[in-house]
């Protein structure tokens, strides 16, 4: 057994077949708990398909599996390490032809002529490389075989207990939650300095409603899933560097996915409703999905192809004006922000037995600015890439996206069998600015709360997003927590 074993890592190509095994177990393992098996296994199983027909495509050519197994290898190994290697010709060369796509693919294809050339001409059956490769492939299987077995047995086990730091508060007034985050809605006093638009209008409407609007309130944090998870965890983040990437990006998914105020509401008995963009623990994003699950972005997000879809791809679809294609990607969140409103829509009419904690993500006004102020759908051409600092454009969307929530709010407010609490919050402020700006314009949002008791003395008025549940908990169920400095901090993109 021991010798026919040895007979096939010496002679069997099977080095193809462990490189996708390989890849998406480092990928899953370093994203453990955030990404599902199942959807792992999944796309494991996606790239062993595509190995084996570039391994049968290579067959024809070789005559050879040893021959059409290498070539196979290097289109898959481009395939998966594209994104790493690109990223570090970017830092070693930064602004030089060799990081340009122009230049990277036909080098790249000039090398894989060179290789099919070599191979066909080769007589020897390449033994020693075909032993290396096997070799290496299952010592890096066994490797992160060995640190997920770690990760599994030390996994923290789904607890609703309360977070330390947080007292029990059984005998208080458990009122529904919605938590309204409205993304990238800037704060009244960036409106007024940079767009020459007063928003008051809207916010005297929230007041009428009993909202209570922060003035000058700041998210802590310019991209979105870093703002939003140190708002739910009510502290700032613990971060590697000043850039969004991983795996900064990733802890930032982490923190949102099991966080301290989902722990302390749902060990009062509250149920959790995801209507998000962001995956909870058994309850995924409410977005739309592709062939492959969301989750595993965080394994593919460094391929080619899906470099390819964000950097390249779309270019080529504009310039080849492939309308079908441009509007599947353009209304994507159109479609997702009719879910998510119709969602949260019908749970303010549902009376459970159990106090609600809703979490709905609207992607507006953040880009595309599918409307104007009265509901006007703007022309398809002016919702492509790069109008994001289409300024007009965004304060006619802002406009429409204020009667959407105000109607929302109202619906809420209405179909209640107890004052609710309501937070209406932008996660950041508006950012794609043609011109250069004071760095503060890039954290003023919008925050406006409704409490059932409507006692507002705990909301400075440039409160940010690590207190705004501080503020909140304190006053609506007997907490005792102490304020955190305010501050803000720029990530590079």
């Amino acid at each position: 057994m021991k010798d026919k074993l040895l007979h096939i890592i010496r002679t069997k190509p099977i080095f193809l077949f462990l490189l996708p095994p390989f890849f998406v177990l480092h990928g899953f393992s370093e994203n453990y708990d955030f990404i599902p098996a199942k959807d792992a296994l999944l796309l494991t199983g996606v790239y062993l398909g595509a190995s084996i027909v570039f391994s049968l495509l290579g067959r024809m050519l070789f005559r050879s599996f040893i021959k059409a197994n290498l070539a196979a290898f290097f289109i898959m190994a481009f395939h998966f390490f594209f994104g790493s290697i690109h990223d570090s010709l970017r830092k070693i060369f930064p602004g030089s032809f060799i990081t340009k796509y122009s230049f990277i693919l036909p080098a790249v294809a000039v090398l894989f002529i060179i290789l099919l050339i070599v191979l066909k001409k080769r007589k020897s059956p390449l033994f020693k490389l075909t032993y290396y490769l096997n070799i290496l492939l299952a010592v890096l299987l066994l490797t992160d075989s060995f640190l997920l077995t770690g990760k599994i047995i030390n996994r923290k086990k789904a607890s609703y207990t309360i977070p330390e730091g947080l007292v029990n508060c059984n005998n208080c007034p458990k009122p529904d939650i919605y938590f309204i985050l409205a993304d990238e809605y800037a704060g009244n006093k960036e409106l007024k300095d940079l767009f020459q638009f007063d928003d008051s209008v809207f916010l005297d409407q929230l007041g009428k409603l009993n909202f209570h609007t922060i003035p000058e309130s700041q998210s802590n944090y310019n991209y979105t899933p870093f703002s939003v998870a140190s708002m739910l965890n009510m502290n700032y983040l613990d971060l590697k560097g000043k850039e969004r990437a991983k795996p900064d990006l990733t802890y930032s998914y982490e923190a949102i996915q099991d966080n301290k105020l989902l722990q302390f509401l749902r060990s009062h008995g509250y149920k959790f409703y995801n209507y998000s963009v962001f995956d909870f623990e058994g309850q995924p994003a409410r977005t739309r999905e592709t062939f492959l699950p969301v989750k595993t972005r965080l394994i593919t997000a460094q391929t080619f192809l899906s470099r390819f879809d964000k950097e390249i791809r779309f270019n080529l679809v504009s310039r080849w004006k492939s309308k079908k294609n441009l509007k599947i990607v353009t209304y994507a969140n159109k479609l997702n922000n009719e879910n998510i409103y119709s969602l949260t829509w019908k749970l303010a009419e549902q009376k459970t037995p159990f106090p609600k904690f809703v979490y709905a993500h609207l992607m507006m006004p953040h880009y595309p600015y599918y409307f104007d102020r009265n509901g006007k759908e703007q022309a398809f051409e002016t919702l492509l890439e790069g109008n994001q600092s289409n300024k007009e454009a965004y304060i006619e969307y802002l406009q429409y996206s204020n009667k959407k929530l105000i109607e929302l709010v109202e619906h809420i407010l209405r179909s209640s069998a107890s004052p609710p609490i309501i937070v209406l919050a932008g996660d950041h402020g508006f950012r794609h600015f043609k011109e250069q700006v004071e760095s503060k314009y890039y954290f003023l949002n919008l925050v406006s709360v409704h409490l059932p008791l409507k006692n507002y003395s705990s909301f400075s008025d440039s409160l940010t997003g690590v207190n705004l549940f501080r503020a909140i908990l304190n006053d609506q169920f007997d907490q005792r927590l102490s304020f955190l400095k305010d501050s803000t901090s720029y990530l590079k993109d």
